[in-house]
């Protein structure tokens, strides 16, 4: 029987799950919404257990991986109770978890954690880990209390220990690094014991590993709630618009163009309009069939409007790439705006950019599964895994009419942003 990965995804609204063997084929899959509201850590155990009663792992299932979002921070007690949690976009009062006098620092976790010790005092002092969300989930698995740190260059992104003596947080309660790839123990809950758990790592990172954007000059846009731009590169892109982090190989950079609200502003609009009811392909497939320009008198859709506004967002971070790196080429699509074929052509005209779509739209499980599989030792390296493993099976080249409508309408927009524009370039 042919050896499967169980990846697993854990993302702001749902739990993704999918069953993938050492070819990149997904043998199955699932997906289990989370509560609206009043999230809990419980919520995504009872996810997982969902999912793997959905997908039903044979004895072919040889690990299992996870990833997830951040800084998502749970506290745990020496009981292993769950207690408070913080998600990553939880906003926090008196802003991002700063505090007066507390030291300027590049750590993405340290000032979260300040954040949950101010709005949690109990649960923080009562916890023998603040841990994040796949880490927990993995905690849940395997008994094990780790950090997945996604390269080594990451550890001033994350923690060192002058900046958590700075910033006054004991290192005890931060569980131990553990690189993507590694077995960091063995299932221990019924029917999947002694499956070894392989840590994934945060989701925009095991993305990249799930598109191949892992080698120069291969580029990915992972969209959903929020959306990012992303380019491999040979040496590190300064740019004020740009931030750039380290890659999955060690030689190598990441170029990343941040639009925080995308997916979170068109969901907006369509709870505002009363279209919850419909589904987004019934939404999109409306808004296509609105005139791109409306007859005299008449205005345009007001979804075409908004989808507008978003492409050229992303033709605008695109441009910045292309000015930074000299990058022109295609962006293979991740994240949940990739499931829809109709919005992909339409982001293709609009940005004049040819879109590729992999084996599947969720990159994050393709790049856990390949990282199960460097873990299981089946692939010697992620560049070999995922040669094998990621595939383009469709592109959305831009349609010329529709491009140089589209063109003209984005350098009015342009013209009217420029002072936006030139605000998201500053430091």
């Amino acid at each position: 029987m042919e050896q499967t990965v169980l990846a697993v995804d854990i993302g702001t609204s749902s739990l993704k799950a999918a069953l993938i063997d050492a070819r990149g084929t997904i043998v199955r899959s699932s997906r289990c919404r989370f509560p609206k509201s009043g999230r809990a850590p419980v919520d995504w155990v009872n996810a997982f257990n969902e999912a793997v009663a959905d997908i039903s792992p044979d004895r072919g299932l040889a690990a299992v991986a996870v990833s997830g979002n951040g800084p998502t921070l749970v506290s745990v007690s020496a009981r292993d109770e769950a207690s408070a949690l913080l998600l990553w976009n939880d906003p926090i009062p008196g802003a991002d978890g700063h505090t007066v006098g507390a030291p300027a620092t590049p750590s993405i976790f340290i000032p979260r954690i300040r954040a949950f010790r101010r709005v949690f005092p109990d649960e923080y002092q009562g916890a023998r880990w603040i841990i994040s969300g796949p880490e927990y989930l993995i905690k849940v698995l395997t008994g094990e209390a780790i950090t997945i740190l996604p390269e080594r260059r990451y550890a001033d992104a994350y923690w060192t220990d002058a900046s958590l003596a700075a910033a006054d947080i004991d290192p005890a309660i931060l569980p131990p690094f553990a690189f993507p790839g590694s077995v960091v123990g063995t299932c221990c809950v019924r029917g999947m014991q002694g499956i070894p758990v392989i840590a994934g790592g945060p989701d925009f990172f095991v993305a990249l590993a799930g598109t191949g954007a892992i080698e120069p000059g291969v580029a990915c846009d992972r969209a959903g709630t929020s959306e990012g731009l992303n380019l491999c590169t040979r040496e590190p892109v300064s740019h004020p618009a740009i931030r750039t982090l380290p890659s999955l190989l060690g030689e190598y950079w990441n170029a990343s163009y941040l639009l925080p609200q995308t997916g979170a502003r068109f969901h907006a609009w369509r709870q505002e309009s009363g279209q919850l009811r419909l589904s987004y392909p019934e939404i999109m497939a409306r808004i296509e069939a609105s005139p791109l320009v409306p007859p005299p008198g008449t205005q345009a859709h007001q979804g075409r409007e908004i989808v507008e506004e978003i492409g050229f967002s992303v033709r605008r971070g695109m441009e910045v790439i292309r000015e930074a790196t000299g990058f022109a080429g295609e962006y293979r699509l991740s994240g949940g705006q990739a499931r829809n074929d109709i919005w992909n052509q339409m982001k293709a005209d609009i940005t004049g950019s040819t879109l590729a779509l992999t084996g599947t739209a969720d990159g994050e499980l393709m790049g856990d599964a390949i990282l199960g599989f460097m873990g299981l030792g089946v692939y010697g390296s992620a560049t070999d895994a995922s040669a094998t493993m990621v595939r383009v099976e469709r592109r959305f080249v831009p349609d010329p009419a529709r491009s140089s409508q589209y063109a003209q309408r984005y350098a009015s927009w342009k013209g009217k942003h420029h002072e936006d524009i030139l605000d998201s370039r500053r430091p």
